[in-house]
């Protein structure tokens, strides 16, 4: 009952109501910025639908992480004002039981899922003539694979979990006598497959980036390649704040845990529970996204703005010059033509399909000008 008291006194500790507190901001805070970024870009943003599947997860993932961190916050203060003693406060594992699973499923699941999309921009590298082309088949294999290992990956996790040990909040973990351990264990491992996703995802955007400088290949593969690099780009500060999150959590903790016993009553757990990064993931994840689909919006019309001002020739002569050079080969193919119908040779100026798409190639960058919209000055 004594230890009771004790570790029911963490509700009332002002550093430990801070720490709930800015975890619970951070999980409402998530559902706004999702919402601006659905109403913004969700349908102004195309990828393949192979990516689409594995960006999806991303979202859900903040879902479950910024609604879980809200509900333990709320549950948290909701307690406080009508449980009467500390020991009334605290809360058996078996009630958090599927809470936590869910949670520690979403938070794996990121990682899971950056590998899902590696892997899938790496097959895009692969077969950048024809990805363009290719089906969803891929993209909904890997998000499959990516929510099942994270789920088995759980489950293994999970499994020795105490039931009847009383904890804080549903989101104590590292303090956990029965899976603390364990959990560890998990977020090493997370660790190290970030690192090794990080490592292969700058060398696969160096290359896309690199790749085709001269601009020799066809439209379509120039489009892919575009496409691997924005992507890529865009996944990055995803994937270094999972890196910095986890690792910086594991080294912080790991060494408060050496000298765990020699700390003041609860201090550990108020150490831990401030230090503890995952409850604001789904918010910084979020805003993150949102920061760089608003500086990707930027380039594009920055871009946009400079191709039309470097054009040397208005549009208006752009175009009479584009159509002055389709009369000229319907002419010599009308001509052909009608050489063809007296049964006499047709002379080198002769139309020919293949004459006709070369020149008419060299012309096709001037055409395309003509469909671009003006930009006001």
């Amino acid at each position: 009952m004594e230890g009771c008291e004790h570790r029911g006194q963490l509700y009332y500790h002002p550093v430990y109501l801070f720490a709930v507190i800015f975890q619970g901001t951070s999980g409402y805070l998530t559902f706004p910025m999702l919402a601006i970024i659905l109403k913004k870009y969700a349908f102004k943003v195309y990828y393949h639908p192979n990516l689409v599947f594995l960006m999806m997860l991303n979202v859900v993932t903040c879902l479950l992480l910024g609604g879980i961190t809200a509900w333990s916050a709320t549950n948290f203060f909701i307690n406080l004002m009508i449980k009467p003693t500390p020991c009334d406060l605290l809360l058996k594992t078996h009630f958090c039981s599927k809470i936590r699973a869910t949670f520690l499923f979403a938070f794996c699941l990121v990682t899971t899922s950056h590998a899902g999309i590696l892997i899938e921009r790496t097959w895009a590298t692969y077969s950048v003539k024809h990805y363009e082309k290719q089906g969803k088949a891929l993209g909904t294999i890997l998000a499959i694979i990516a929510v099942a290992v994270a789920a088995t990956a759980i489950f293994i996790v999970i499994l020795p979990e105490d039931g009847e040990e009383m904890i804080t909040t549903c989101l104590t973990f590292s303090a956990s006598k029965s899976i603390g351990s364990r959990i560890y264990v998990m977020f090493f491992c997370q660790l190290l497959l970030d690192a090794v996703i990080s490592i292969v995802h700058l060398v696969l955007y160096r290359y896309n980036k690199n790749a085709d400088k001269n601009g020799s290949s066809s439209l379509s593969e120039q489009f892919q390649r575009n496409e691997n690099v924005k992507t890529l780009k865009q996944v990055t500060p995803l994937l270094l704040l999972s890196n910095i999150t986890i690792g910086v959590y594991i080294f912080i903790i790991s060494v408060f845990r050496l000298y765990k016993d020699r700390l003041p009553t609860n201090w550990y757990e108020i150490i831990a529970a401030n230090l503890f990064i995952m409850p604001h993931m789904p918010f910084m994840f979020t805003s993150l996204i949102l920061i760089e689909l608003h500086l990707a919006k930027k380039r594009q019309a920055r871009v946009h703005k400079d191709m039309m001002a470097s054009q040397d020739v208005p549009l208006d002569d752009q175009f009479h010059i584009a159509i002055e050079n389709w009369d000229v080969q319907f002419q010599s193919h009308l001509k052909a033509q009608t050489l063809a119908a007296r049964g006499k040779p047709a002379t080198s100026s002769a139309w020919s399909p293949s004459k006709f798409m070369s020149k008419f190639k060299k012309r096709q960058s001037t055409v395309a000008v003509v469909s671009l919209p003006s930009t006001p000055a």
